[in-house]
């Protein structure tokens, strides 16, 4: 796998684009500090995690029920930094389950205090919770049958189109949808694996989410090579954890502990564990683990 160095890296025009965005997004500072998470965190004894259930192989649920993947990973990766900042003998962590929308709306209302799923972020979904810096970069992709004679975006006309409602990916697939009138009818789904059950079960003729995620539903079939993946990017998915607005402490404390993964290249073995032994991180995932991984 590519391993980062201290040495600069050459980058394509078009990634720098892509990545300037991505930093301005990710370095847009909160108003004050607010009261401290972390003050909560010292005297609980406890930090409150929403994540995704059912997004494998970012975050899901194994068989026995244990939170796992590379978000979550990650996400415990940053709890033992802020056990270790607070001078905690043990740090517990309450897992709060839920889809994107819901997960948002639980650090919004101060239910959790970090969320670790496949949060796109937005500056439209910076008016309710800030974020940390990115862990991850994805594009949209859209699951098909391979006999359902759906090879382009507009093959969709007339059919059933899965989506998860009030996701990026619902925001970025309609305005292309209405611009090249395309008719596909939106049916909402609980979440992605939803959405492949009802695809199998002939209730919908294709889903549309993250790439990876629809890789991770194809995996799981017994029948893998009935399906594919549309060649249809609509979206570039800038993952990161959603946190409280206005307290800059504990993103502090969140960033210093995801740069730690970073710069140790602790970042490399979580992706290899997750994505396969082959897979290397694209070349703009690989610059953002580079730019993100300060030094204190």
């Amino acid at each position: 796998m590519m391993r980062r160095s201290s040495t600069a890296i050459g980058v394509p025009a078009w990634i720098t684009a892509v990545l300037s965005v991505v930093v301005l997004l990710g370095l847009s500072l909160p108003a004050s500090a607010g009261s401290g998470a972390l003050e909560r965190i010292k005297v609980a004894k406890t930090i409150r995690i929403a994540f995704a259930p059912n997004a494998y192989p970012i975050a899901f649920r194994d068989a026995d029920g244990a939170p796992r993947g590379y978000s979550v990973d990650l996400c415990r990766r940053v709890v033992a930094s802020v056990q270790q900042a607070l001078g905690l003998d043990a740090l517990e962590i309450a897992w709060i389950e839920g889809n994107t929308p819901r997960r948002l709306a639980a650090v919004a209302n101060a239910e959790a205090d970090i969320e670790c799923g496949t949060t796109t972020m937005t500056l439209e979904r910076q008016r309710n919770v800030d974020f940390s810096n990115v862990i991850f970069v994805e594009s949209g992709g859209i699951l098909v049958r391979s006999d359902a004679g759906i090879r382009a975006l507009g093959d969709l006309g007339g059919k059933r189109l899965g989506v998860i409602p009030e996701t990026t990916t619902e925001l970025r697939l309609r305005p292309v949808l209405k611009k090249r009138l395309i008719n596909a009818k939106l049916v909402p789904i609980k979440d992605v694996r939803d959405g492949r059950e009802q695809l199998v079960a002939g209730a919908l003729d294709a889903v549309a989410s993250d790439r990876l995620l629809l890789i991770g539903q194809v995996a799981e079939l017994n029948a893998a090579e009935d399906y594919m993946i549309l060649d249809a990017d609509f979206s570039v998915e800038p993952y990161a954890f959603a946190l409280p607005r206005n307290d800059a402490d504990f993103r502090l404390a969140v960033n210093r502990g995801l740069a730690q993964v970073y710069r140790s290249g602790e970042v490399d073995r979580i992706f290899e564990r997750w994505f396969g032994e082959d897979a290397e991180p694209t070349q703009l995932l690989e610059t953002i683990f580079f730019i993100y991984g300060f030094a204190d």
